[in-house]
């Protein structure tokens, strides 16, 4: 069996992901078998979850599940719940590092992967707590699907279709027309350069993990001091390890491929030495405005403009909450925002937003995130004392 000798963990955090181990000595990370399994479709279905995760059906060692992909995770990940439920015990111990920190995690090998038409087999997988990115989400998150799964076959992603389709690399042939972007591996992770607001270009992390557009390192935003002086709003990021403030703002411009993008919402780091040091990460909003063809194995991607109209989904209302089982509990609220001018303050629970009650199956009934939907929209709140407030969604930054 051969191995790798790096391992990353991009955990899929709530704003960014893309993290690696804090640990003596790199765990080996077995390369597996590809095969194909005859009687599948190669098309897979996706819900592209809140508008900003994609969630496909598969199986673990057999056992069907949930998987959210992410191509910023370095290896398939496990929540560790779910892994027990498969009967792993007892792996490897390791230490996963992403933007909020450390965290215990654990190794296991010769683990069997179905997606689709595809079976990988002998992967190496992780174990970990994702309880606060599933309150986070707002769903059950057992397995996030990572990078074997993009390093061993051709992925096409239609975002207007909700439909990805996969095959081997053998005889794979671009799409006509298509723009090639080249891209540079780093240990587990691909770049690719992207230029901001005219700026020299920046190499970003290909990270359909985070759930955002673009998040820019602290080291990145510290050389360009334009950076500082654009309007911002104050929330929450991280991962791994936990949260912390981060600032959030409009980039006036990103050009990647040649296709220019105007105010694209950024997250800006506030933490230094993170998984993507001096440089960016460049998120699935910014690439569902393309009809994406991966073929990461071979480090290049393709792209082709989507006939829909360019559209960003940024946070209007300056709240960040987590989901209890009756509730959102608010984390942060964002000074001078809406949330924070309807006198939202941190702790609070909501209990109803526009007549839908909270609890497990919340997102089932609300598909979209209500928290960025277009100015303007007004959403009457119902809070744990009973008080209905009315909050009116504004761009504020």
């Amino acid at each position: 069996m051969k191995f790798h000798k790096k391992i990353a963990i991009g955990l899929l955090v709530f704003v960014g992901s893309a993290g690696a181990p804090a640990q003596q000595g790199p765990p080996p990370i077995a390369i597996p078998t590809l095969s194909v399994i005859a009687d599948k479709s190669p098309d897979v279905p996706f819900e592209l979850y809140r508008e900003s995760r994609m969630i496909l059906e598969g199986r673990i060692n057999d056992l069907h599940t949930p998987m959210l992909l992410d191509s910023g995770a370095g290896v398939t990940t496990l929540d560790r719940a779910f892994a027990r439920k498969l009967g792993l015990n007892g792996g490897q111990k390791i230490k996963a590092r992403g933007l909020g920190g450390t965290q215990e995690a654990e190794l296991f090998q010769n683990v069997t992967i179905e997606a689709g038409n595809l079976k990988l087999s002998g992967a190496t997988v992780v174990a970990i707590d994702l309880s606060l990115l599933e309150k986070a989400l707002g769903r059950p998150v057992p397995v996030i699907l990572g990078r074997e799964f993009f390093m061993t076959t051709v992925i096409g992603i239609d975002y207007d279709r909700s439909v990805m389709t996969l095959s081997p690399a053998t005889g794979f042939q671009p799409p006509a027309g298509a723009t090639l972007v080249e891209l540079k591996r780093e240990g587990t992770l691909h770049y690719l350069p992207l230029s901001i607001d005219g700026l020299p270009p920046v190499m970003a992390a290909f990270d359909l993990g985070n759930g955002g557009a673009i998040s820019l390192s602290r080291e990145y935003q510290d050389a360009e001091p334009s950076f500082a002086k654009l309007p911002y709003s104050l929330g929450m990021s991280g991962g791994v390890g936990g949260l912390h403030e981060s600032k959030r703002v409009s980039l006036p411009s990103v050009e990647i491929a040649g296709f220019k993008f105007q105010q694209v919402p950024a997250i800006l780091d506030a933490k230094g030495n993170g998984p993507y040091k001096g440089q960016a990460n460049a998120g699935i909003q910014l690439f569902r405005q393309f009809k994406l063809t991966l073929d990461l194995g071979r480090d290049r991607l393709f792209l082709q403009q989507s006939d829909k109209p360019v559209a960003f989904p940024k946070d209007r209302a300056g709240l960040f909450v987590i989901l209890e089982a009756d509730h959102f509990k608010v984390l942060h609220v964002s000074p001078g925002g809406p949330a924070a001018k309807a006198g939202f303050r941190k702790g609070d629970k909501i209990m109803m937003v526009n007549g839908h009650g909270v609890g497990p199956d919340f997102f089932k009934e609300v598909k979209t995130n209500w928290l960025q939907l277009p100015a303007g929209t007004s959403l009457a709140i119902t809070k744990g004392d009973g008080q209905t407030v009315n909050l009116v969604l504004a761009d504020f930054y």
